[in-house]
């Protein structure tokens, strides 16, 4: 019973606005770079003065079109790690033990966040801020908010029904197609994502599944 009390204290304890904070660690996400439709693991590091941290609360914020999918702690942490999205790429995390272990070593991978990039994903900034932890003894210990840079490779896959690389599925990519059929080609053309079907032909039954991707959406 003792330990569920504790467990749910610290639960909630994550969610919270701590208040004056006193010290400051440093945690940082090093810049990275993506493929578009991919996913990769990122790690969070932590340089700490103190020797007793055992939960934290943070605040993750990424740039359009990445999206956090995991969250898991590595062997420097031995309490639970969740995170939640109140607010669109605004991630809450934080991490508590109920068994009122402390983080080990001073420096070195905190965290290990699993990321995902949209097909069309452009890259941008990130920050990590809000962040602190608290002692066994409930005192608080601020970090130095960080930002990052994510780059991105762009995807060799298909966006199927995107003609024009414009990023839309829309009439206009009906109209590259019909002109190709025409024997005109567009200066922009897609090969690839003009084959919706992916029967290694471009015609009419491309335009009509265009179609009702624009129609179902």
């Amino acid at each position: 019973m003792r330990k569920k009390i504790i467990f749910l204290a610290m639960a909630l304890m994550c969610f919270a606005n701590f208040s004056k904070a006193e010290d400051m660690e440093n945690v940082t996400i090093d810049d990275f770079t993506i493929t578009q439709g991919e996913s990769m693991q990122v790690a969070v590091k932590l340089v700490n003065s103190h020797a007793n941290l055992t939960a934290f609360s943070m605040q993750l914020t990424l740039p359009a079109g990445l999206t956090l999918t995991g969250v898991e702690a590595t062997d420097r942490y031995k309490g639970e790690v969740t995170f939640g999205n109140p607010d669109a790429n605004v991630y809450n995390i934080c991490g508590f033990d109920s068994e009122l272990r402390t983080i080990t070593g001073t420096t070195g991978d905190f965290l290990i966040l699993t990321v995902e990039a949209s097909p069309r994903f452009k890259g941008g900034n990130g920050k990590i801020d809000n962040i602190d932890f608290v002692t066994p003894g409930r005192q608080h210990v601020g970090a130095n908010p960080d930002d990052f840079k994510v780059d991105y490779i762009k995807s060799t896959a298909a966006f199927l029904g995107d003609v024009n690389e414009d990023e839309q599925v829309n009439v206009s990519d009906i109209m590259a197609i019909v002109n190709y059929i025409l024997g005109s080609t567009p200066a922009v053309f897609n090969e690839l994502n003009a084959d919706v079907n992916e029967d290694g032909n471009i015609n009419v039954s491309d335009i009509m599944a265009i179609v009702n991707m624009i129609l179902s959406n």
